[in-house]
């Protein structure tokens, strides 16, 4: 009993003397904090970047066009965040229209077959002047691309944009055009914007999308690989995050023909962003870009390239007994907001619409020729054997000189009106043999 009392006693005592040799080793004084510093909260600045002092100043367009901007990929922006593109869009004439997917519940947004995608996106691409694609998280089929291919070859413009902070599938379509949105984001470690994915760009390719820029802030930005050359390169230090080369990194560039353009940073046109250095400057020069397209049209695209403006069509009549077919096609024509009007004389400046039977075709003798088509006792068309007239109709689309010539002739005045519904149905382009020309039977 008494030695496991000296136990007892004797086991506290040794673990007192053992922390106290080890608080003696290890001891190095007490901690003394330094003296407080008062701040002045009003002096604190963040590393933030100047906004820009670039006020647009907007030349409205003498051709008015669409910009047709897609929402049918569950693209992965809102409306509000290019509000200020819109608005410059708008500010030169040009109207803004979101293609969204059909209400139906057959539809299906990648255009597959049974959808009503594909058609939907065929008929307002017919429209449209320019095409602007923002992250599309659903990819373009190999049908759609084709059309977007279809719509740039006539002279649309096509802007692509993508941002390495979104789910994208923008490559299935860039692919088409010789451009690849790389998988990446550029960062710079020695000049940045409070954080160093925040990249600066001041090397700029001399292009008037690039006309006045000096420095340009890009908050998530990637690199693109094209065929075509790029326009902004990032500066030296910045890196890539999956790319080991040395080349030169751009976020900005041209697709395999000129008017198609890529941006992989969709942060710049979003508020505030947009205001800092000369974002806001390069915004205005997009707006530009979208606004000046050189579209043409072929037949298949009627009645769009009459346009909406307020010239409007002439419509000139074979004989009077067609009056009556005269007011059909007006009618038709304004339903698509095309001003229209029954004229008795060709003016050479205006758009015109011709309605006529064969014994007509000797006034519009001059169209037939340049179209390779030819009317006497069998119906001549270019890559199509000759028709026995009796019962056929024919359709020449001439454009020369900014001016849209149609002309609709037909053996008989039933045929006539079938010629006429079909145009106004969309039902006549099963019935093309050329790009300008259609033989219905």
């Amino acid at each position: 009993m008494a030695r496991n009392l000296a136990l007892i006693i004797l086991l506290p005592a040794s673990a007192a003397v053992a922390f106290g040799i080890v608080f003696l080793f290890f001891y190095r004084g007490s901690y003394d904090p330094p003296p407080q510093v008062d701040l002045p909260v009003e002096e604190l600045t963040a590393p933030r970047l100047d906004p820009g002092s670039f006020v647009d100043s907007p030349v409205p367009q003498v051709k008015r066009g669409l910009l047709l901007v897609d929402l049918m990929h569950s693209n992965a922006f809102s409306k509000h965040e290019i509000i200020t593109l819109s608005a410059r869009v708008a500010g030169r004439g040009y109207e803004v229209e979101f293609a969204e997917p059909a209400g139906d519940p057959e539809f299906s947004p990648g255009g597959a077959p049974g959808g009503g995608g594909l058609d939907s996106l065929e008929e307002k691409l017919r429209r449209a002047d320019s095409f602007l694609v923002i992250l599309p998280q659903v990819p373009y089929s190999e049908a759609e691309s084709a059309l977007v291919e279809s719509f740039v070859r006539k002279g649309g413009k096509l802007l692509l944009v993508s941002d390495p902070s979104r789910r994208s599938q923008v490559n299935s379509l860039a692919a088409r055009f010789g451009l690849e949105f790389r998988p990446d984001y550029l960062y710079n470690q020695e000049e940045y914007d409070l954080n160093f994915q925040n990249i600066i760009v001041r090397d700029f390719q001399p292009e008037q999308l690039t006309l006045g820029l000096g420095a340009i802030t890009l908050y998530t930005a990637g690199s693109i690989r094209s065929s075509g050359p790029g326009l902004a390169f990032a500066g030296p230090g910045t890196t890539s995050s999956v790319l080991e080369s040395a080349d030169r990194l751009y976020p900005i560039a041209e697709g395999d023909r000129r008017n198609v353009l890529a941006i992989a940073d969709f942060t710049f046109m979003v508020p505030p962003q947009n205001s800092l250095l000369d974002n806001d400057r390069l915004i205005s020069n997009v707006a530009d870009y979208l606004t000046t397209s050189e579209r043409e049209y072929d037949l298949a695209d009627f009645p769009h390239f009459y346009g909406a403006d307020a010239a409007g069509v002439d419509i000139l009549l074979g004989r009077p007994s067609l009056w009556d077919l005269g007011v059909v096609m007006r009618n038709g024509l304004s339903s698509y907001r095309i001003s229209s009007r029954i004229q008795a004389v060709e003016d050479l400046s205006r758009d015109t619409l011709f309605l006529g039977l064969y014994e007509d075709a000797i006034s519009v003798s001059q169209y037939l020729q340049a179209a390779g088509v030819r009317i006497d006792d069998a119906l001549s068309t270019p890559f199509a054997p000759s028709l026995d007239p009796a019962g056929t109709s024919v359709t020449v689309l001439d454009r020369n000189q900014d001016r849209h010539v149609l002309i609709v002739l037909a053996h008989n005045p039933e045929a006539l009106y079938g010629a006429v519904a079909n145009l106004l149905t969309g039902e006549f382009r099963g019935d093309l043999v050329t790009d300008f020309v259609g033989v219905s039977r």
